[in-house]
């Protein structure tokens, strides 16, 4: 029973994507919420890959030898990277200019949506690690388990609303969309399930050259499609409110 009890956190996590897609769906304003974002989300997603993601690696990587380590840790956070790479070749990503004219705001607009695309891919894989973790961390002691699972979802709220706004550009696509959300909301508990399902046979090093990959397609993302994003709106007051907002967000989840 206290199993079924940690499985349901890990889709309590889930859940607040939703929160995130229903503050975007609501909102009349979506070139001001689009910049808000953008801001929030590279805080929010800076904000997990150094004080969330780091450290885990560092501390699952404990039994590695230093040397090896290094090249362990270099060598998948960089397949991460390659790896969202290689989806662009799958995706439409079209570059934009910020000119007013109808064929570059659609530009802008394909842009937007595959930003959202490849960060919903990262982190459907990054929130089934998570989700394995709340899991395991539960199952020792609840009350840290659901401390755990309070500050992803947190963060999960600015990154639903990036993703949202994003997807939302485009009004074809339905079932990709739909999909999309149904994966993001649903990979933390599917990681759960893993856990409760293959407990024994997820080792320490799998979990670890996972998280490595998750880093390197966070970190592409955050330095390669965001930072352009809020170079290309630096005039915008809203990116900045986006930034200080993100800012606090990660100072609670340190507090937490």
């Amino acid at each position: 029973m206290e199993k079924i009890g940690v499985l349901l956190l890990t889709l309590f996590v889930g859940i607040f994507f939703l929160i995130g897609f229903g503050i975007a769906k609501i909102t009349t304003k979506k070139k001001e919420l689009t910049q808000f974002a953008t801001g929030l989300a590279f805080m929010v997603m800076m904000g997990m890959i150094i004080f969330d993601i780091i450290p885990e690696i560092q501390e699952s990587y404990l039994m590695v030898e230093n040397n090896q380590k290094f090249f362990m840790m270099f060598g998948f956070t960089l397949l991460g990277m390659l790896l969202l790479k290689a989806l662009d070749i799958f995706i439409p990503h079209h570059q934009h200019h910020h000119k007013e004219n109808e064929k570059n705001k659609k530009e802008h607009n394909d842009h937007l949506f595959h930003i959202s695309l490849v960060t919903s891919i990262s982190l459907i894989i990054h929130n089934m690690m998570e989700g394995i973790s709340i899991y395991a961390t539960g199952i020792t002691n609840i009350s840290t388990g659901f401390l755990m699972a309070f500050a992803v979802a947190l963060h999960n709220i600015p990154l639903g609303i990036e993703i949202a706004v994003g997807l939302e550009t485009t009004k074809t696509k339905e079932k990709l969309k739909k999909g999309t959300t149904v994966l993001l909301t649903l990979s933390s508990f599917l990681g759960g399930i893993l856990l409760f399902i293959f407990d024994e046979k997820i080792n320490d090093t799998i979990l670890s050259n996972l998280l490595c990959i998750t880093l390197g397609m966070l970190l592409y993302i955050a330095l390669f499609e965001l930072l352009k994003e809020l170079w290309d709106n630096r005039k915008s007051k809203t990116i900045y409110i986006g930034l200080l907002v993100g800012i606090i967000l990660n100072c609670i989840m340190v507090i937490l």
